[in-house]
């Protein structure tokens, strides 16, 4: 049977909703501009006035970019979820990509119109006046705004002729791919980049921006679809309410994170400008959750029995919602966030990124707090993505073991406190604290988090794909038995990440440059993080690896690992070299309280020392608990084995009985 060909021209209940849409969010964002002050101040005060093109110009060029951009990456995830054939894009992707090519375009000429506007806006001058002389090209080459737009509208227009020329799902992929790096060089340029915390405010930001992508472009695909009357409508709307579920918790949280970093105190969510529209946009996130849920309960049910006009009703209005929030949120960036009037210039207060911290002392350790975007958002997800894998397993009425939740649960807590505790805070300025912090997250919490048994966890609880198909328990799957995964978790190779990783960590350059970088820092923090899990999964692990080494083999390495971890304690204790000593030394220049040096890098050693004693001893435990336990499990194998081999020579003992007596029988007939 030949299926009914798919519309190419949008239908009018398209046309209808997405003209609503689009009227919602503009005039959300004039009405924004006026209350936050974002379409009568200037850029940069004490500059010239650029002229109402520019002012009101910008925002409106703004939100068309983010819509846009949105729309684009939407349409380009809706090609990728959908099934190819063959190999090959299916005729549905291909007409999506069609469409996104459209997207693209608008993309890229929004992106163009925020450069020569952002110009504008920077130099206070009319745009015809910006672009005379040698402004237009020094900007473009020299100035972050300028770099960062410039990149979007170059890679915007790769994206036009790489959506016409691709036909295999993984090119889908990569195209994807290209569309959310896209959104990092805006990321990076705004409120985010300047005032303390910026590193943490940055990330936020992106990952406010991929998921609004996520989320408002992947609804208007899936409306578009739906329209079009797709054949994969059902499949692809329940995917879909997965991602926005996904999409709507980051958003909350990078949001609130955000907002902690920008404002000082609640009180300025109602005393401020930026605090009102912040307040417009929570009241929008808190209606599209309710969207949300009517899907999840009423229109992808109706969507089972074959009614989709509900959804496309519901999605129109939710779409509309979505417009208006984006209206919101470009007048909040146009608008000056609440600054704390104490904000003084300090090179040292640059170099950390927050304000110097008050003298050491262990009660603020646990008092203090460090808003790192990247390790927060991080801690929540991990939870609530194990915490719902349990949930599931236990609703369909299987078993999950409290212990190993504890021990995520658990593992999960230690890498928040080193990570957004004082820890993190005097990390930065004492080389004893930072070893404390590289103790936890390579020896403490990857324990914990192995014992939890995440990929066994997300095994059980994702439904298998569809036969021929490819989802994330198969991607998962294929991750595991990989031949990355297999070198990796060899015993020489993860021995050898253990422990090397440390001595070329601190006793190069790396440790010092990680440290003057945010990024790096927080790079250097995930290096040890994963090698320790590494590490941990090939001794204690209860997940499926492609091989295990034989239990006293792992004992073996425990004690190598052990032996190499007091040689670089020691080597700390006993080095003549200062451990990023100019850094220090910087430091010093205006925190009077900071201990000698050479000091304190011997008390790092020390603890470095001392610190894997525990670890080893509880790993030692497990491995001969796992021996034990694998010792009794072969046993009851070779019983069950030798049980149903003793049966099997019953019945045939029995057999040859049966046959002797009805030979014996024949014999006394005869």
């Amino acid at each position: 049977m030949t299926p009914t060909p798919v519309p190419t021209a949008p239908p009018p209940s398209v046309r209808r909703w997405g003209t609503t849409a689009v009227a919602a969010g503009l005039a959300t964002l004039v009405a924004a501009l006026i209350v936050g002050g974002g379409g009568t101040a200037l850029a940069v005060p004490g500059l010239g006035d650029p002229g109402d093109l520019t002012r009101w110009g910008l925002p409106v060029s703004r939100a068309v970019l983010d819509g846009a951009s949105a729309v684009t990456i939407g349409l380009l995830g809706l090609a990728t979820v959908l099934p190819p054939e063959r190999g090959q894009l299916g005729g549905d992707a291909l007409r999506v990509l069609r469409a996104a090519t459209w997207g693209a375009l608008v993309w890229a000429v929004a992106a163009a119109a925020v450069h020569l506007l952002t110009l504008s806006d920077l130099i206070g001058q009319p745009l015809l006046e910006a672009l005379g002389g040698e402004g237009f090209r020094s900007y473009t080459a020299s100035v972050e705004q300028g770099q960062a737009y410039a990149a979007v509208v170059v890679l915007a227009l790769a994206m036009i002729p790489a959506t016409r020329l691709t036909l295999g799902h993984g090119g889908s992929i990569a195209l994807l791919c290209l569309g959310l790096a896209t959104l990092v060089p805006p990321a990076l340029v705004g409120h985010s980049s300047s005032g303390d915390y910026h590193h943490s405010a940055t990330t936020s930001i992106l990952i406010h921006l991929v998921a609004m992508a996520l989320w408002v472009g992947g609804l208007v695909a899936v409306a578009w679809y739906a329209a079009q009357q797709g054949r994969e409508l059902r499949r692809v709307a329940r995917v879909y309410s997965s991602v926005a579920l996904g999409c709507f918790v980051l958003i909350a949280a990078s949001g609130v994170l955000n907002a902690w970093v920008r404002m000082s105190s609640l009180t300025e969510l109602f005393s401020t400008e930026y605090g009102w529209l912040l307040m417009g946009k929570v009241v929008a996130l808190a209606a599209l959750g309710c969207f949300g849920y009517l899907h999840r309960e009423r229109t992808l049910r109706a969507l089972d029995t074959g009614k989709p006009r509900q959804f496309r009703r519901l999605a129109a209005g939710e779409i509309t919602v979505m417009a208006a929030a984006i209206g919101l949120a470009v007048a909040l960036g146009r608008t000056e966030p609440p600054v704390p009037e104490d904000l003084s210039v300090s090179a040292v207060r640059d170099l950390l990124g927050y304000p110097i911290p008050d003298e050491f002392s262990l009660s603020r350790v646990f008092t203090e707090t460090y808003p790192d975007a990247l390790f927060s958002i991080g801690c929540f997800v991990a939870v609530l993505l194990y915490l719902g894998g349990v949930w599931r397993l236990r609703k369909r009425g299987d078993s999950w073991p409290v212990g190993r939740t504890i021990a995520w649960l658990l593992g999960i807590a230690t890498v928040a406190f080193v990570e957004l505790s004082g820890v993190m805070t005097y990390s930065m300025t004492m080389l004893s604290v930072h070893m404390v912090q590289h103790m936890t997250l390579m020896m403490i919490s990857p324990m914990l988090l192995v014992m939890g048994g995440p990929i066994t966890l997300a095994l059980r609880a994702i439904k298998p794909a569809r036969r021929g198909e490819q989802g994330p328990r198969e991607w998962i799957m294929a991750a595991v038995h990989s031949r990355v995964a297999r070198v990796l978790t060899h015993p020489v190779v993860a021995l050898t990440l253990f422990v090397s990783g440390s001595f070329v960590m601190y006793f190069s350059g790396l440790f010092e440059a990680a440290m003057r970088d945010h990024t790096g820092h927080m790079l250097m923090s995930l290096h040890f993080l994963l090698v320790g899990y590494i590490f941990f999964e090939m001794l204690i692990g209860i997940d499926p690896l492609p091989k295990r080494p034989p239990f006293p083999a792992r004992i073996v390495v425990l004690l190598l690992s052990m032996a190499f971890h007091a040689i670089f304690g020691l080597a700390i204790m006993e080095s003549s070299m200062l451990i990023a000593g100019s850094y220090y030394q910087e430091l010093g220049t205006e925190i009077a309280w900071l201990p000698d040096r050479l000091d304190d890098q011997i008390l790092a050693g020390q603890i470095t020392w001392g610190f894997g004693e525990l670890p080893a001893l509880i790993v030692v435990i497990a491995i001969f608990v796992q021996w034990a336990r694998s010792d009794e499990r072969e046993a009851r194998r070779f019983d069950r084995k030798e049980g149903k081999e003793e049966a099997e020579r019953k019945a045939y003992n029995e057999y040859l009985a049966k046959l002797n007596a009805q030979a014996a029988k024949r014999e006394r007939v005869d």
